[in-house]
């Protein structure tokens, strides 16, 4: 599904466009890009071979990790700046501009753009079976880090600078836990919109994106709700899917018969929501959010529910609903098959996070159509049965054991986050101590402060980044 927006109110908004934690159609992370020309002419892609499993000395198997460098501003003993990449092929962005970038040129630091194992072009197995799959993990990928740190700071010109880690959304969980297992190799970190607790069952993800809406306008809140009950009403009488088909140009007549496929379809309508909420950011004058709630409120576009389909559809291309044949897309194990990220960071989610976005809330106005089940069941129809609810929870639990969940024990990490950002229910929001701080930064979304400055963004992102320039400035001097 590519989400598109056929009316003009909403025409820019795409699923995915955005840093991390996403949906089933997430495509990468938004790069910032400098107008400068010569700012990428000391990008070099490079290559650093891993160890396939960093525990086991009995395998013996590597492969290559991909990464960017810059070295633009770098002077001898200057520190090093590390971008960490989470789900999603790495690519010039954070090395010609933004956040980073700016702290690079003022201290004189080298830069560099790690790949998370099994994403981009950094593939350790010859397939994604279930069985190569396993050493997809944050601890290995912690360990890679870690293991390209070291080999680094080898070089005579590195070997006694300070090392400091930036990451977004899950890769600002990576960027919190190497501070946390390798503080003798990372000396601060900046950990935007990252969700370090673990949760099977995050349904307060729906609440703030309701939320959200709301504050916009309660009118617009409620013309959503009443669009996914009439979706739920229409589900239930005999003809009304065949003329949700109709109305949304699906591909496929939901199965009033099966949970899934009716669980697959409510997932796909509330995701455009999400996309919009988490990546909010003003384009063409006004914010995404505000966009679309015009067209939600729009009664010359018709019912609620015709008002949805306008958001969602596209009258040129069929939107594919069937759950049973996105399950044969992602079970395919060979690399050059895979369409995107998903059959990857589910199996993240099923073995590590949870983070299931279900409509297990009252507070939320998205209906009832996926609750946990759906997405628990994704896990053995994916992976087999071995990746049963039994096992997930196990892994939750080990998850916010080894790093500490929202109260990890640590210090020089920053945690920003945007309250409009549904991801935040999951963040650390309250300072750990007096070295790290939790800034909250009211109407901004996602990873927004790891951009530079615009004249668009709200004076509490503003003030979030300069605070942010402050304390990492006094990291790298101290």
């Amino acid at each position: 599904m590519i989400l598109s927006f056929l009316v003009l109110l909403c025409f820019t908004c795409r699923l995915g466009h955005g840093v991390g934690l996403h949906g089933f159609h997430f495509h990468g992370l938004e790069e910032p890009r400098s107008l400068d020309k010569s700012t990428c002419e000391n990008i070099t892609e490079l290559w650093i071979r891993q160890p396939v499993d960093h525990f086991n000395v009995r395998n013996n198997c590597t492969w290559l990790m991909r990464y960017y460098e810059n070295s633009r501003y770098f002077k001898k003993n200057g520190p090093i700046l590390i971008m960490i990449g989470g789900e999603w092929a790495i690519s010039k962005g954070f090395l010609e501009a933004g956040l980073m970038y700016e702290l690079a040129s003022a201290y004189n630091a080298i830069m560099y753009y790690t790949e998370h194992r099994y994403y981009g072009k950094s593939k350790p197995t010859e397939d994604t079976s279930s069985r190569n799959l396993q050493y997809l993990s944050v601890d290995q990928a912690l360990a890679d880090l870690a293991y390209f740190i070291e080999t680094r700071k080898k070089d005579e010109k590195l070997r006694n600078s300070k090392v400091i880690v930036f990451g977004g959304s899950y890769a600002g969980n990576v960027a919190t836990w190497v501070r946390l297992k390798y503080p003798h190799l990372v000396q601060g970190a900046l950990a935007s919109s990252a969700p370090v607790l673990a949760k099977v069952d995050f349904y307060e993800y729906y609440e703030v994106v309701t939320e959200s809406l709301r504050r916009h306008s309660q009118k617009c809140m409620d013309e959503v709700k009443a669009a996914f009950d009439d979706v739920e009403e229409l589900l239930a009488i005999q003809g009304g899917a065949q003329k949700l088909k109709e109305y949304f140009n699906l591909c496929d007549v939901p199965d009033v018969h099966s949970f899934k496929d009716l669980a697959h379809l409510g997932n796909l309508l509330a995701e455009e929501f999400a996309s919009i909420v988490q990546y909010d950011k003003v384009e063409n004058n006004r914010t995404k959010i505000a966009a679309c709630c015009e067209n939600m409120t729009a009664s010359y576009l018709g019912s609620p529910l015709q008002r949805l389909a306008h958001l969602v559809s596209n009258k040129d291309k069929c939107l594919k609903n069937n759950y049973n044949k996105f399950v044969e897309v992602y079970r395919n194990e060979i690399w050059d098959s895979q369409p995107d990220i998903m059959r990857l960071w589910f199996y993240q989610t099923c073995t590590e996070y949870g983070y299931y976005q279900t409509t297990n809330s009252r507070k939320s106005v998205f209906g009832s159509l996926f609750p946990l089940p759906y997405f628990t069941g994704l896990c053995t129809d994916l992976y087999g049965y071995y990746y049963g609810n039994r096992f997930l929870y196990t892994r939750i639990g080990r998850t916010n054991t080894m790093y500490g969940g929202l109260r990890p024990d640590l210090q020089n990490v920053i945690f920003t986050n945007g309250d409009v950002d549904p991801w935040h229910a999951l963040s650390v929001l309250q300072d750990l101590n007096e070295f790290s701080p939790a800034i909250l930064i009211k109407g901004s979304s996602h990873c927004r402060d790891l951009y530079s400055d615009l004249d668009t963004d709200v004076e509490d992102l503003i003030r979030a980044r300069a605070r942010v320039r402050k304390i990492i400035g006094t990291w790298i001097s101290s």
